[in-house]
This record gives structure tokens, C-alpha cells and sequence, in this order.
């Protein structure tokens, strides 16, 4: 049992080190990446300086202000150079793709709206799709976990004896979904695009759908975006597939995590009369028809009621203990 003060002084100590962290972070890509971003620049004022002193007839104002419209263009994924096929970022294909990057909150970035018109439709467009895909894979991710259960009832027969067998065989179910997930979500995606993509490494690919189905979405490595790219529409169709299908699998794990009684660290972080008095709130806000949350997923270290939906591996629990009672009882009488 942790109390009021407890949780406060750990959430204060986790707010530092997450702060430390970032801060940490920030020096250690700035270390990394500062040596390499200087040889660039270093390169990039050559070859500026080597241009303008072999055509000495550009002047330098013209020079910048046509070095800015590339890179604008370039910003809207428009290819300047002309012995490269134009690139249409509006196709249906590359326009469904970007819908799918909007609503899964992916964003590349290196698409976007260029009208006013199509900026503000993207903002509407987000504000209801958004919120709808969340629901979707939220609603897809509960069926996925329901099927799940039974693999786990497979182990939890095969390994479970006591309370101690009971919690490595969900660590071994959740470690063989994680191993699959990284083999089909990562591993032969990073070589399938290692070998599509023309200068992509093994690391790049990897780095591609790390980020992609992360939903964090630099924008940095896209794929399918080369002018030369065969197959093109048919490669954006499958890649989208790829990116629905992944951040499903991703959300999935995360459920899976959080099903995990060991594994919920906000136990931490929340006292038990702070637990109680929010599960009197729901329980009050239901009864008046003002309910709009599902009820949270109690932590048993509580003492308070799991819920069967959310809780599919305390369920199980529960089921054989119950069983387990009643055959006790009947043997007694």
C-alpha cells in the first residue's frame, strides 16, 4: 500500500528524471550529430562558392533566392531536376497515403496541403479522423486481445502450477508476441525495403519502420517517394496496408503490456484512496448517465474489483480459482 505522500514524492522524482533525460538526450544528439551537420555545411559553402566563381555572371542575390525556391519546392515533395520523371503528390494513391498518415497521427511531413483551402480540410479532416482511427484499432486491438487469450490459456495449461508459474507464463506469451512482432514488423519489412529502395542500408529501413509505426514520423527516410520507383501505386497501396497493420499490432502490444499486473508501474504513482475515489466518480458518473470513460483497469495490489474486459489475464486467474473453491468445497461436503 502506498500513500498520498509516497506517490507524490515518486511522480516528483520521475517528473526529474524524465526532464534529466531529455536534457540528456538533447546533449547526446547534439554530441552525435553536430561533428556531421558541420562537415555538410562545410561542403555545401564549397560547392556554393566553387559555383559562383566559375559563373561569375550569376550574381549572389539571384543565386539565393533560386536556392530558396528549390528548397520550397523540395519542402512540397516537388522534384526540380529535369532528367527525373515529376513526382504527382496528389495521385489518388500518394493522396489515401497521406490520409493515412493524418488519421494515424504518423505525419511524414514531407506532403503536405498547399493551398489555404487544403489546409484548413486537413485540420477538419483530422480533428473527426483522428479520434474515429483511435477508436477503430481501439475496438480491433480488444477482438485481437480476446483471440489472444487462448494462446494464453494454451500456456497458462502448459506451464502454470502456482502463482509463480502463473506469471512466467505470461511473461514467455508476451515475450513470443513481442519476438513475432519484431520479425514480421521490423525485421523482414527493414530488408524487404532495404532491397526496393535504391540508397536505403539495412539500419535505414529499420530506422524507417521504427519511426513509421511508432507514429513519430520525421519525415526524413519515406518510402515509395523516389521519381524512379516501379510499381509506385501498387507500392504506396501495400505500404499503407503495412502502416495500419503495424500501428494495430503496436497498440496490441501495448494493451498486452498493460493487462501485465507486474508490469503497471502507475500503481506507483497513485495512492489507493486516490484509486478508490476515482472509481466512486466513474461508478457515480454511470449511474447518472453522464458516464463518457470506460471504467480504468484496477491494479489487484489494490484490493479493488478488476475488470474481466480489460483484465483478460486476471480473468483467467480469477476463473481457476473460483473453480479450484467450488471443487474444494464439493470434496469437503
Amino acid at each position: 500500500m502506498l500513500n498520498r505522500y509516497t506517490t507524490k514524492l515518486n511522480l516528483f522524482l520521475f517528473t526529474l528524471i524524465f526532464v534529466i533525460y531529455l536534457f540528456v538526450g538533447a546533449n547526446l544528439f547534439s554530441f552525435i550529430e553536430k561533428p556531421t551537420e558541420q562537415r555538410i555545411i562545410n561542403e555545401i559553402s564549397k560547392i556554393r562558392k566553387d559555383f559562383l566563381e566559375k559563373y561569375s555572371c550569376v550574381t549572389e542575390d539571384d543565386f539565393e533566392s533560386f536556392i530558396v525556391t528549390l528548397l520550397d519546392a523540395n519542402k512540397h515533395g516537388v522534384d526540380a531536376r529535369t532528367n527525373f520523371t515529376t513526382v504527382d503528390n496528389w495521385s489518388f494513391a500518394q493522396s489515401f497515403f497521406f490520409a493515412v498518415t493524418v488519421v494515424t497521427t504518423i505525419g511524414y511531413g514531407h506532403v503536405s496541403p498547399l493551398s489555404d483551402t487544403g489546409r484548413v480540410i486537413c485540420i477538419i479532416y483530422a480533428i473527426i479522423g483522428v479520434p474515429m482511427t483511435l477508436l477503430l484499432l481501439t475496438i480491433i486491438v480488444r477482438k485481437l486481445l480476446i483471440l489472444l487469450n487462448y494462446t494464453y490459456l494454451w500456456f497458462r495449461y502448459k506451464f502454470s502450477s502456482n502463482q509463480r508459474s502463473e506469471s512466467k507464463s505470461r511473461f514467455i506469451h508476451l515475450l513470443i508476441i513481442f519476438i513475432f512482432s519484431l520479425i514480421f514488423l521490423f525485421i523482414i519489412p527493414s530488408i524487404i525495403f532495404m532491397h526496393i529502395e535504391e540508397d536505403w542500408s539495412f539500419i535505414d529501413a529499420f530506422y524507417f519502420c521504427f519511426i513509421s509505426l511508432t507514429t513519430i514520423g520525421l519525415g526524413d527516410f519515406v518510402a515509395g517517394d523516389s521519381p524512379t520507383q516501379r510499381n509506385r501505386l501498387f507500392y504506396k497501396i501495400c505500404l499503407t496496408i503495412y502502416l495500419l497493420v503495424g500501428v494495430t499490432i503496436m497498440m496490441l502490444t501495448v494493451a498486452m503490456v498493460s493487462q501485465i499486473p507486474e508490469l503497471r508501474l502507475i500503481q506507483y504513482f497513485l495512492s489507493e484512496k486516490e484509486v478508490e475515489n476515482e472509481h466512486d466518480r466513474l461508478s457515480t458518473s454511470e449511474t447518472s448517465g453522464l458516464l463518457w470513460l470506460a471504467h480504468p483497469s484496477s491494479s489487484h495490489s489494490y484490493g479493488i474489483e478488476n475488470s474481466s474486459t480489460n483484465q483478460p489475464y486476471r480473468r483467467q486467474i480469477n476463473e481457476t480459482e473460483n473453480t479450484s473453491n467450488t471443487t474444494s468445497d464439493n470434496t469437503k461436503g
